[in-house]
């Protein structure tokens, strides 16, 4: 289950059909979507002060009963900075969709296993540097076909962007730990450091990882160092 966040406020009319389209290119993609705003607003009006605030808390139980977040758009309304904060604090993962109307942005994995997010990784990770590290690339930077948590593990071979808040470049050069696959991206373009317990995970999804991956783990049992 999907719970679809996207603006309400504003073009009401325009904000409600793209919800509806966001729910059913989402469906399309073989997953439950549920939009609060499609849903609550039947019946309680945004305009009205008390059913606003009716509909935000119902819209939140819902929120805390799905396998995940996906917000919509680059525009995040008040409502939506809410249901971010609601999903964070409750270790919901969350996925930001920059481009809704196209369903090849969607974080839809390939495979049965969930993609990974920011809740996978250790979260003092985002200001250390990664060179060296294990790091969980955003979905949105591998193709369809290809997106599986398998391929969002990479090693952090070098690049200006390992150290935080670099002001010059923020590239890092990546390598697949299976594959040997290369990739060059921005810091930004990935969550952080993954955690021992997402690694255990990965190790026990894909057997492949754990034969490239045994190595590394002898010396201290650490497999994100």
């Amino acid at each position: 289950m999907v719970y679809i966040a996207s603006p309400l406020r504003g073009d009401y009319n325009t904000n409600i059909k793209n919800a509806v389209e966001y729910c059913r290119l989402a469906g399309a993609q073989g997953v439950l979507p549920l939009a609060p705003h499609i849903i609550f607003s039947q019946w309680c009006n945004d305009t009205i002060p008390e059913q606003r605030e009716k509909g935000l808390q119902l819209g939140l139980a819902l929120l805390e009963k799905v396998d995940e977040l996906w917000v919509m758009g680059t525009t995040f309304s008040q409502g939506m900075q809410g249901e971010v904060a609601f999903a964070m604090e409750h270790k919901i993962p969350i996925f930001f969709v920059s481009h809704p109307h196209d369903p090849a942005y969607y974080p839809v994995s390939a495979d049965e296993n969930r993609l990974l997010t920011s809740l996978d990784c250790t979260p003092e990770s985002r200001q250390e540097s990664y060179e060296g590290q294990f790091v969980v690339l955003r979905h949105e930077h591998i193709r369809q076909e290809y997106r599986t948590p398998r391929n969002q593990i990479w090693t952090v071979t070098h690049g200006p962007g390992c150290r935080p808040n670099y002001a010059h470049s923020d590239t890092i050069h990546l390598t697949h730990p299976v594959d040997g696959d290369r990739m060059v991206v921005g810091r930004g373009d990935v969550w952080g450091v993954p955690t021992l317990k997402t690694m255990d995970c990965i190790r026990q999804a894909y057997p492949e990882f754990d034969a490239a991956l045994q190595p590394a783990a002898e010396p201290e049992g650490e497999l994100c160092r």
